[in-house]
């Protein structure tokens, strides 16, 4: 089931299964407000602390608007000059799609968004459908221009923190790298053995656990470079509900991890993020030898599958 609604005074689109119901705001990015399980009475999703959504203009700063729900980061997260085609492109903060109003279109059980950049030449298009406790998105970014396109796509989906919660990061990981300046895990690009760290009092830094509401700090961190396997996602014990994401590990190799504890706006929510470069900004992942490039006339598909139960 596909309607439309208003949600906190913006138009949405809600999908609906029997154990999922999903609210979207085409008019914000294709912003995901709301994955809530129906049998479980569990939101999923870091909510908007305001009544209602402000709409921001391409190139202000993502964290002057609400930080909640699931947007896109594309064709970058971090903001900066980025060489396209004999010109200078800036980069928004966060990406342009959080900004982009798209035109939106009920086909069967689908929803299809689509939205054109106004500072590149490529198209935005993703298809959402939901069937039982999944929500199935497939993506498809075309390049209709002349010049290939240097990106990255990252998938900056908040979700609730709980004190309990059991972080699940791909199978196969062994270290992590810091990208974020942290009191535990030390200065940017510090490498550390996954799951956890021996701080230097002895005691035990867990990387797949999180601190109380009230610790207030912040990490960042990713996997230390490719996945092994195309599967992460969280466990809340004391809901007995289990939150997975599956993803291409080809098309998207790597995966990032934020983290606040009260330490950004008082907010206590964390995002998994697959991403396909490393990491965060263009200028970064081309150091790394990590960065994707769009080439003229092609396009980036893929798939991503959120099961919440």
């Amino acid at each position: 089931m596909i309607y439309e609604s208003i949600f906190k005074g913006t138009k949405s689109i809600v999908i609906e299964s029997e154990k999922l119901k999903v609210i979207v705001l085409p008019e914000l990015g294709g912003k995901l407000a709301s994955i809530f399980n129906k049998p479980k009475e569990f939101e999923l999703l870091f909510q908007n602390k305001a009544d209602t959504y402000k709409k921001a203009g391409i190139y202000e700063d993502f964290g002057n608007y609400d930080a909640s729900g699931f947007d896109d980061a594309f064709p970058s997260i971090n903001e900066g000059m980025v060489p396209v085609g004999g010109e200078l492109i800036k980069y928004p903060d966060h990406g342009e799609i959080w900004t982009m109003a798209f035109s939106s279109e009920i086909t069967g059980e689908k929803l299809v968004l689509h939205g054109i950049s106004s500072i590149l030449s490529y198209e935005y298009k993703k298809i959402l459908s939901v069937q039982g406790d999944q929500l199935l998105i497939r993506y498809i970014i075309d390049n209709t221009g002349t010049a290939d396109i240097p990106c990255l796509w990252a998938m900056h989906c908040l979700i609730r923190c709980e004190e309990d919660m059991e972080l699940i990061f791909p199978e196969g990981t062994k270290e992590i790298r810091n990208v974020y300046k942290s009191k535990y895990l030390g200065e940017v690009d510090r490498i550390h053995p996954y799951p956890s760290v021996l701080m230097e009092d002895g005691s035990e830094f867990r990387l797949d656990r999180i601190f109380p509401e009230n610790a207030g700090k912040c990490e960042k961190y990713y996997v230390n470079g490719r996945v092994d396997t195309g599967m992460c996602g969280a466990y809340y014990p004391g809901r007995d509900v289990a939150y997975r994401v599956y993803f291409h590990k080809e098309r998207l190799p790597y995966l990032g991890f934020w983290l606040t504890e009260g330490g950004f706006r008082g907010d206590y929510n964390c995002a998994l993020e697959p991403a396909n470069g490393f990491y965060d900004s263009i200028a970064t992942a081309r150091k790394n030898n990590a960065v994707y490039n769009l080439k003229a006339g092609e396009a980036l598909t893929f798939d991503l599958k959120i099961e919440l139960k």
